[in-house]
Order: C-alpha cells, then structure tokens, then sequence
C-alpha cells in the first residue's frame, strides 16, 4: 500500500481524468434523486475534487474534505466534534484507507443522532472491478482494494446503521474513450435491468440508529408502608397499653 501523501496525490490526478469526469457525473445524478433523504444543515463529503451533494432546498453548509476543499486531514482521525454532521458522504474512501474500519467508525462517531451517511464504492463483482484484476493494480483507482455490497452492509449493521436504500450504478465499461462514453447510455439502462447488481459503484445510503431509553415508572413510590390502616394503632392506643 502506498503512502498516505502519494496515494492521495496519485487520486487526485485520476480525478482529473475523462473517466473519472463520466464517473461523478453518474454519481452526482443518482445523488440528486436522493435529495429528500439528505437534510440537516451540516453537510460534509469525504473524497472527490469537487462537492456532489445535491443542493438542498433549505439552507444548509456543504464543504468538501479534501485536498482540494475546505478541510483538510487524515479520514482515520477527523478533527471534527463528535455529532456534530447531519450529512456525510464517503465518495471513494474507503477503497484507499490503511483502515477501512476506522473510517467507519469515524464517521459514526461525527455524524448526529439522526444523521445520514451515503457510500460511493467500486463494486468487485463488476465491469470495473475485472479491470482491476487485470490490470496488475499498479495504478489509480485499480489499486485499491474493492468491496462487496453485503460486506458494506455488515459493516455498517455492525455500527447500528440501518440501510435505506442499496443499489449499484454504472454499467458501462471503464474506457477511457470520450466517444464510447457518448454512446453508453443504452448500457446504463440496460445494465439496471438485466444485470442490476453488477454495477460498478454501489451507492448506500444509511441512517444512523438511534436507541430512545424510556424510563421504567418506579412503582414503590406509590406504595404504602402498612396496606389496612386498621393494622396500625393509634398513638393513644399504644399508650394506654
């Protein structure tokens, strides 16, 4: 695995290039049909160049962290307040990350008691995950390592996430051709229909479980000491014996 620096100067540069373009802006597209689900004022995305998340219809803060955004900092250790995001999207995160894991758990620790989490992740059992295998991993994005749709869905089961909604996108195949990339629209419709879970992104998107502890009422307090009052003698009584 290469060095924190190098890795995301190397990504950096892929998200320059023509796939990655087509890549976001299927991303991006899919992002936008799920604007009623992202709400909260703070709204945080991790990875990418640029910020993906639909604008909202109230007002709200975007900011993208990154090398190119407005923060910027090891995804493993977020300097950030914990429950402090309603929003957080992970676009291509945990591919590269030493610690996948942290990540996640990073990102439980900062979202809010309702917030919502989405996922952008390569898909192995795809068009684009083949490339990978064939490509000798000797550059960027095929370097990082892919993970399954069920294996995200542990994941974030594990942290008390419940899954809104799980689907894969991008079913054309990672050429680099601008030409091809015109013509592969009947691919992406088609790809939904016969292929659904083969695409080459799955998109997650999550909500943090929230655990309401209801009070037990105490019963002893409405109890009395002695229950017939007859049971107990009067003070003059007890004196005259």
């Amino acid at each position: 695995m290469c060095d924190y620096k190098e890795r995301n100067r190397e990504m950096t540069q892929w998200w320059h290039s023509s796939l990655a373009e087509y890549l976001q802006g299927q991303e991006q597209q899919w992002l936008q049909h799920q604007q009623t689900m992202l709400h909260g004022y703070f709204q945080l995305q991790l990875g990418g160049q640029t910020v993906i998340l639909p604008p909202s219809t109230h007002h709200c803060y975007q900011a993208l962290l990154g090398e190119y955004g407005q923060f910027y900092a090891e995804l493993e250790q977020l300097p950030l307040k914990s429950a402090s995001i309603d929003v957080l999207l992970l676009q291509h995160v945990l591919e590269f990350s030493r610690q996948p894991h942290q990540v996640l758990r990073e990102a439980d620790r900062v979202l809010t008691e309702d917030g919502t989490l989405v996922l952008l992740c390569f898909n192995p059992f795809s068009l684009w995950g083949g490339r990978r295998v064939f490509s000798w991993q000797d550059q960027m994005p095929w370097r990082g390592q892919f993970f399954s749709r069920q294996r995200l869905k542990d994941w974030l089961s594990l942290l008390g996430f419940d899954i809104i909604e799980a689907r894969s996108l991008l079913y054309a195949p990672p050429l680099k051709s601008t030409v091809w990339q015109e013509r592969s629209v009947f691919i992406e419709r088609w790809g939904m229909r016969l292929w659904p879970c083969f695409g080459g992104v799955t998109a997650i998107v999550a909500k943090k479980r929230t655990l309401l502890v209801r009070p037990l009422p105490s019963r002893w307090q409405n109890r009395k000491l002695f229950t017939k009052p007859q049971l107990v003698a009067s003070p003059a009584a007890r004196k005259g014996h």
